[in-house]
């Protein structure tokens, strides 16, 4: 129970920071003095992030060599002080304690004698110092050094600002050098790279070469793979360029294959900068070099989307069109034989931390007695009756996960009165099948989690996509457009997270499309984007919500399966209840199909499941209180409209 609490606590700190601004923070950077760590700065300042300090950690003080890390870069690191000076801002620095212990793909901390800690006691100790908002990291590639720089900054209730995070490495590297990063090697470690070649010569010089290299053995050009590291000389931010004017290779392992040798600098120089260039601001210094901003991703975006005014969130008319549940009705249990489907709802009592409690700790004993638990689940699908209390709901809900939360959908739902919010989850009962992604740093790449879940999960076959929203990742704030380019932004959102899942937009299988203006739901189903990105024999719906995250106008919810495998679905809408019951229950001949209802105006959910009764009498049925539901073939035409899908539902998320 402390430890709960203690996390609860832990917990909201690192919301506050998620939903505080995200414009100028106060940010220390994490440097290496490699081409990477530097360039990150200056993203953070074409970010208009304020860098204040700088931090670095160190071999221990009896090594005079070169460090094997899993997770920092110490090659050149009696050169940080130089590089602190060029800069012209505060060193801090801890010498390297721990080693690599905990070298699993995920991290949560403390790790007692773990490198990581090292960092973690050195960014405390910069935060009391500086109060800083953020941490810049130049992570790339690797998910062993992100993950942990993320478990950080989140445990200190930091931002992790991470810009050049998953990008093209051969792309990356030419826009370094574009941005005058003026780099040499000091250390390398890869077939055709030769220490007494190759060390002290300039990336520039060096580009050729390595992407030969990596044309001919698959060499990273940006060095993600370990195969060289370097220092920075000079660069936009330096007020002095360094000058080494003495340095000795060191052979660490001589081979015939891929030689280890790394760069001692013996004497070196500051050289000043003429007084007209220093006296620029770094934000002058920066605006004017070709780099990838949040500005120029939104500028390309606006350029082929379909762009109109963006429109201020006006919440819509609604009612709760579901009567109360019947008891029974309040948790549904469908399992098969690798699957377990759960939906149940939290009663309001008056205490929001309370109910949230309930319905996970109800959730958990739901799904003990189906022999799984929550590392078990595949997604999460939350509809919240009042979408204000995002952020505390969030608090609690994140406290029942480890490393990587399951992927999530949230949105508001005119939910009964007396419901706190309505969750669904779909769990796999074999845990070790699952693969995440969860990236919580911001990025160019795509939006970072703004609440405890992943962008995606990989099970079996199938891909589950979080449900994206609108975001300009590197900003964090909706793009600057109406509906038509929002929807189209969350949609691409949701492609980007597949692709690096290893699915493309030819394995959809199900696409939900949420909205609160009911103006939109033509679009959202006939835009020339949507019809020529969601293959025909997908499941695509567009469901009408009073509040989505953030007050966006579009939230798209997709789903993938590498086999291509498209769910049973069926929709069907009338006016006549009585007749879509009997429709529906003639349906109803699979054990493994469950049904999902949703209407334009109020519900008597008692008619509603002795209706179907009356037709099959044996088959449960979930009853899920949205405003309305629009299929691509039912458009508003229909009272009732109904989904029929099969469990497992490869991916179905509703």
């Amino acid at each position: 129970m402390i430890s709960r609490v203690f996390c609860q606590r832990r917990t909201v700190l690192a919301f506050a920071c998620q939903y505080r601004s995200l414009h100028n923070m106060r940010v220390a950077g994490l440097i290496s003095g490699g081409k990477d760590s530097c360039f990150n700065l200056l993203k953070c300042v074409a970010e208009d992030h304020n860098v204040v300090a700088l931090a670095n950690l160190h071999p221990p003080i009896d090594n005079n060599g070169e460090l094997d890390s899993y997770m920092y870069q110490t090659a050149g690191h009696e050169m940080i002080g130089c590089v602190a000076q060029a800069l012209g801002l505060p060193l801090h620095r801890r010498a390297l304690q721990g080693t690599s212990l905990n070298i699993a793909e995920g991290y949560k901390g403390p790790h007692a004698g773990d490198e990581v800690e090292d960092l973690f006691e050195l960014i405390k100790g910069v935060k009391e110092e500086h109060n800083i908002e953020a941490v810049a990291v130049g992570a790339v590639l690797s998910d062993y050094q992100r993950v942990r720089v993320e478990d950080v900054c989140s445990r200190l209730g930091l931002n992790c600002l991470s810009y050049l995070w998953s990008r093209d490495q051969a792309q990356l590297l030419e826009e370094i050098l574009a941005c005058q990063i003026d780099s040499v090697l000091v250390k390398v470690a890869s077939i055709g790279l030769d220490p007494k070649l190759h060390l002290n010569q300039s990336l520039s010089t060096m580009k050729d070469h390595l992407s030969k290299l990596n044309k001919d053995y698959g060499v990273h050009v940006c060095g993600e793979g370990g195969e060289y590291e370097t220092l920075t000389l000079d660069c936009p931010l330096y007020n002095s360029k360094i000058v080494i004017d003495e340095c000795e290779t060191v052979i660490h392992a001589d081979s015939d294959i891929a030689p280890v040798g790394y760069l001692k600098v013996k004497k070196y120089h500051l050289e000043p900068k003429p007084a007209e260039f220093t006296s620029l601001s770094w934000a002058d210094r920066v605006k004017q070099l070709p780099m990838a901003t949040s500005e120029t991703f939104t500028a390309e975006f606006l350029s082929r989307a379909t762009h109109s005014p963006p429109l201020k969130y006006v919440r819509p008319e609604t009612t709760n069109l579901v009567s109360e549940w019947p008891e029974k009705y309040k948790t549904f249990v469908v399992e098969t034989e690798n699957e377990v489907f759960c939906s149940l709802q939290a009663e309001k009592t008056g205490d929001l931390v309370s109910d949230t409690k309930g319905l996970m700790d109800r959730l958990q004993e739901v799904l003990a007695a189906h022999s799984c638990g929550f590392s078990n689940l595949s997604y999460v699908l939350l509809y919240i009756s009042d979408m204000s209390q995002f952020v505390n709901i969030n608090a609690v809900y994140t406290t029942y996960f480890g490393i990587n939360p399951p992927p999530r959908i949230c949105v508001e739902a005119a939910l009964p009165s007396t419901s706190l919010f309505h969750a669904q989850v779909l769990c796999h009962k074999d845990p070790t099948l699952k693969k995440t992604r969860h990236v919580q740093s911001i990025s160019h790449w795509a939006p970072s989690c703004i609440g405890p879940y992943s962008q995606a999960s990989h099970v079996g076959s199938n891909v589950f996509v979080s449900g994206q929203i609108p975001f300009v990742p590197g900003a964090m704030k909706a793009v600057p457009t109406g509906f038509p380019g929002q929807c189209q932004l969350a949609l691409e959102h949701a492609l980007t997270v597949g692709e690096v899942m290893g699915v493309t937009s030819e394995h959809i299988t199900s696409a939900h499309c949420y909205v609160y203006n009911e103006e939109d739901v033509a679009h959202a189903l006939s835009s020339s984007y949507v019809r020529s990105t969601i293959p025909s024999k997908a499941e695509t719906l567009c469901v009408v919500v009073p509040r989505l995250p953030r007050d966006v106008s579009a939230e798209w919810h997709v789903n993938f399966n590498l086999e291509g495998v498209v769910p049973h679905t069926i929709a069907t809408g009338d006016d006549d209840l009585k007749k879509v019951c009997t429709e529906v229950g003639s349906k109803m001949h699979q054990s493994n199909l469950y049904f999902v209802f949703y209407s334009a105006g109020s519900i008597d959910v008692n008619q509603l499941i002795a209706g179907i009764k009356e037709v099959n009498a044996n088959h449960l049925f979930v009853p899920i209180p949205v405003i309305k539901v629009v299929s691509k073939v039912e458009h508003l035409t229909k009272k009732y409209q109904v989904a029929c899908v099969q469990v497992p539902g490869y991916g179905y998320g509703l």
